[in-house]
Order: structure tokens, then C-alpha cells, then sequence
């Protein structure tokens, strides 16, 4: 009897073992899960504030250039963690904002001179401190941890090259005079597809600035002489074709320049300056600018060749060397004909649309980016490319000149990355991709 007792204890003091083992093991995995709920509330809370931080960097960075530092200042109050009004980049529930300090940069780092800029800083550092509560912590003692972060935003291009060299290539072949329906001005009355055009690059020099950003004008096909636009000047007439070298032109620029690239294209306000030639040329001034006078078909792969050698020209005078970039605007339906292309382009009958595309390669190669409108004015985006045989659609050759997809951009071509837009939103787009403000590294100087 007793002999069988002993093993019943035995048994059930190993149970005993085993549920206080059990009970600790629980304790254990509650304390982790603890641990776990409250460290990842900090997490969650910090990526938030550091979110915020970076929104308030970069809304205060946008007005640098342009107004005060009171107003970027503000700004940059509005967009940071813990505000109230409808701005506000909220923090998660009982997580308080101990702190924000908004400073002023002046940065070498950043291409463009902090002294012209009408806050005074090329930059702007935005620091906040918050309060996080613990859940499982307080019950030993820790009722709540701070969290901090910090970011820092360039006015204009943070560590890239902010300073733009822009040339911008329009369309003036005949078919820019036909009327285009969808683009019409203020009184309602429908413009012409290079009316259009025009003050569509007038939207992209306005949202531009003075403080270094350099813009150029080309046109084709290429004229019969070169000349700075004024309106007291006639427009030259076309060249006999698109192997012709303008009298007087460089054999590098041929007769496609209108104006070289140069800063002066706005006023002290931020308007666009009417004394500028590439103003003038626009529109922009007293006269009607440039008009479409065709002559010839359209070419535009020697167009490209012409302002990147521009382009290339001016980059290497500066130090540090700018960005350059190519706006082309045309319907993208290459038309020459053998006689139109003449001795030097002949060749290139049948494949004038790839003759393009690889022209731009050339100068995408070089570091230049490819900003590329393809304004068809609703017409067809699936034609034949060119007079020739060209399999390529003005909506495909359009967009593979392009940097990119988010380089390509139309008014009809359902392949362009954001969609078709009228040429007034797509030139603010474009201004946009060039003139926001970017993060740069916490350690910049």
C-alpha cells in the first residue's frame, strides 16, 4: 500500500513542478508582449513624427526663393506634427509634441546662392521632440519615452544640381496653325495649336526662378538666319531644308536657335519679364511672338542634336556644371520629305522618327533629361510616324525621345504616365518636377 503511495506523490510533485514552470513561462510571454505593444507603439509613433518632420521641411523649403522667411517659417509650422488645423500631420492618440524648432540654412551644398533668395536660406532644418505614453511599462515605472526627428530640405534641388538649363524646342511647322478646340483663352475663343503652345511655355518660365535657372528657345525647321527675338524684328523665313546651314549660324546651332539659354526671363516680381527675348518670342510681350510659317515638314532629331550641343555648351562653362534639360513640343509626325531632309539627312527617309529617338539617347547618355509634349490636338496617336515607311506612332516616338514615362506628357496620347491634359497643366507639371524642393542628408553643409 505504501509502496504504491510513493510513486502517486512522485507524479504529483512532478505536476506541481510543471505548473509552477508553466505559470512562469506565462509571466514571461506576457512580459515580452508587453515589451512588444509598447515598443512598437514607439516605432509606429516615431515613423509618424519623422513623416511629419519631412512634410514640415519640405512645404517650408518650397517658399524659400520666393518669400519671406516669416512665411516659409510658418510654413513650415502648418505642415508639422501636431498642428490643428486642416494642414495638420497628426500623431497617434495621447502622442504630444514637446518641441519643434524651425531653422534657417544657409548651405553650400545647394547650387543656387543663399543671397538671393528673398528669405535669406537656401535651406531649412525642422526639428521636433514628442512625448509617447507606455501601456504595459507604467507597471514598473515608465510612464511614458520621448521620440525625436529631425529632417533638412533644399530650396530648389537639396543636393542634385539645382541650378536648370532649360532649352525649349517648339513645333512651327504648318500644321501648328490649324485651331485646336480644347485650348482656348480667356474670352473663350479657341487659339491655334502654336498660340497654344506658346503660353504653355510661358506657364513653364513663370514657375521657374531667377536665382541661377538658365532658358533657352529653338524652333523648327530651322530658319534662314539666326537672330535674338524682339518685336521689333520680322521672323526670318525658312531654310531651303533641314541640312541647310542658317548665314551667319555656327554649324553647331544651324538656324534653330531663337534665343540662347540665359537667366533675365523674369522680373523682380516673379512675372515673366517682357525685355527678355525668350519672352518676346513667347508672347509674352507687347508683339504676338513667333508664328508657325512652315516651309518644311517636320524633322526633329537634328533639333535635339542642336540644343544639346547648346546645352553642353553652357554647362561646361559653370561650376558645378547645372541640369540640362530639353522640353520638346511637337505633334511627334515626322513628315520630311527626301528633298525637305536635303543631302545631309536624306538618308534618314523612312526612319526619321528613330533618327530622333536616337538623337535624344545621345544627349540622355550626356546626363541631360527629355522632357517630351506630344500635341496632336486630338487627332489620330496611332498614325505611321513619317511620310516613309516608319512603323512608329507619333505617341510611341514621342515618349521613348522622353527621359522617361514620367517625362512624357500629352494632350492626346492615352500613354503618357499622368493621363492627357490640356498644355497650360502639363508645362505646371513640368515647372513642378524642376522647381520642388527635395530631403537632403541630415550631415549637409
Amino acid at each position: 500500500m505504501n509502496q504504491n503511495q510513493a510513486p502517486r506523490r512522485s507524479r504529483a510533485g512532478q505536476r506541481g513542478s510543471i505548473s509552477v514552470i508553466v505559470a512562469l513561462s506565462l509571466v514571461a510571454l506576457l512580459a515580452f508582449a508587453a515589451i512588444a505593444v509598447d515598443v512598437g507603439y514607439l516605432m509606429f509613433s516615431q515613423r509618424r513624427l519623422q513623416a511629419a518632420t519631412d512634410a514640415a521641411a519640405l512645404a517650408g523649403a518650397t517658399d524659400l526663393w520666393t518669400k519671406s522667411w516669416a512665411t516659409s517659417q510658418a510654413d513650415a509650422q502648418n505642415y508639422a506634427a501636431g498642428q490643428t488645423d486642416s494642414n495638420s500631420n497628426t500623431l497617434p492618440g495621447n502622442v504630444s509634441v514637446t518641441s519643434t524648432s524651425i531653422t534657417g540654412l544657409k548651405l553650400a551644398s545647394v547650387t543656387l546662392p543663399y543671397a538671393q533668395a528673398a528669405s535669406g536660406y537656401n535651406g531649412i532644418e525642422v526639428t521636433q521632440v514628442a512625448s509617447v505614453p507606455t501601456f504595459f511599462a507604467r507597471a514598473i515605472g515608465i510612464k511614458s519615452a520621448t521620440i525625436s526627428a529631425s529632417s533638412k530640405a533644399g530650396a530648389g534641388g537639396g543636393t542634385q544640381a539645382a541650378q536648370y538649363n532649360v532649352m525649349i524646342i517648339l513645333d512651327t511647322t504648318a500644321s501648328m496653325n490649324d485651331t485646336d478646340s480644347n485650348c482656348k483663352n480667356s474670352q473663350g475663343t479657341a487659339l491655334s495649336r502654336e498660340n497654344c503652345a506658346k503660353a504653355g511655355a510661358l506657364e513653364l518660365l513663370t514657375g521657374l526662378t531667377n536665382a541661377g535657372d538658365n532658358v533657352g528657345l529653338m524652333v523648327f525647321p530651322p530658319m534662314t538666319s539666326t537672330y535674338t527675338y524682339s518685336c521689333s524684328k520680322s521672323q526670318p523665313g525658312t531654310a531651303g531644308s533641314y541640312s541647310a546651314v542658317a548665314s551667319g549660324a555656327s554649324s553647331t546651332l544651324g538656324g534653330y536657335e531663337i534665343s540662347s539659354p540665359a537667366s533675365g526671363f523674369l522680373s523682380s516680381s516673379g512675372s515673366a519679364n517682357t525685355s527678355s527675348s525668350v519672352v518676346q518670342a513667347l508672347g509674352g510681350g507687347s508683339c504676338n511672338g513667333l508664328s508657325a510659317i512652315g516651309g518644311l515638314g517636320t524633322f526633329y532629331g537634328d533639333a535635339i542634336t542642336q540644343a544639346q550641343s547648346a546645352l553642353s555648351t553652357l554647362s561646361a562653362s559653370q561650376n558645378p556644371p547645372g541640369q540640362n534639360v530639353i522640353v520638346l513640343l511637337s505633334d511627334g509626325d515626322a513628315t520630311s520629305s527626301t528633298k525637305q531632309l536635303g543631302s545631309t539627312f536624306s538618308s534618314t527617309y523612312n526612319q526619321e522618327c528613330q533618327t530622333a529617338i536616337n538623337d535624344a539617347a545621345t544627349a540622355k547618355a550626356a546626363g541631360t533629361e527629355i522632357y517630351t509634349v506630344a500635341y496632336i490636338g486630338g487627332e489620330s496617336s496611332s498614325a505611321t510616324c513619317s511620310d516613309g515607311t516608319d512603323s512608329l506612332s507619333p505617341c510611341t516616338t514621342m515618349q521613348d525621345i522622353s527621359s522617361g514615362s514620367a517625362y512624357f506628357y500629352s494632350d492626346t496620347c492615352t500613354n503618357a504616365a499622368g493621363g492627357t491634359a490640356n498644355l497650360s497643366t502639363i508645362f505646371k507639371q513640368i515647372t513642378y518636377t524642376l522647381t520642388k524642393p527635395r530631403l537632403i542628408p541630415g550631415d549637409a553643409a
